[in-house]
């Protein structure tokens, strides 16, 4: 089920939310990854206060994002999950398990 998060009014925890019975994943997106560090922030932002159980990190699949997230392979080290394992979790109604970035 998607939906937004009700329990917030702060601007970036009012992005979509994922849930399924027994789970709640908070997605982060981004067109433009220009400072990771603040991506990083946010990230953690909804994972601390978003009453989620994962966050997914939904990245637009630009040349520029992928020439960012090569050049800083440190980023993002609590977001193990790739794209393929994710979605085909979601797909199946499961708990990808963990959180991670989605590169659509």
């Amino acid at each position: 089920m998607l939906g937004k998060p009700a329990c917030s009014s702060d601007s970036e925890f009012e992005s979509l939310l994922i849930r399924g019975p027994g789970w709640r994943i908070g997605v982060e997106g981004e067109t433009v990854l220009d400072d990771i560090q603040a991506v990083e922030r946010r990230v953690a932002l909804k994972r601390r206060d978003g009453n989620v159980d994962h966050v997914i990190l939904l990245v637009a699949d630009t040349p520029r994002n992928r020439r960012a997230l090569a050049a800083a392979p440190a980023a993002f080290g609590d977001l193990p999950l790739r794209t393929r394992e994710i979605l085909a979790a979601l797909r199946d109604g499961r708990d990808p398990g963990g959180s991670g970035i989605v590169i659509l």
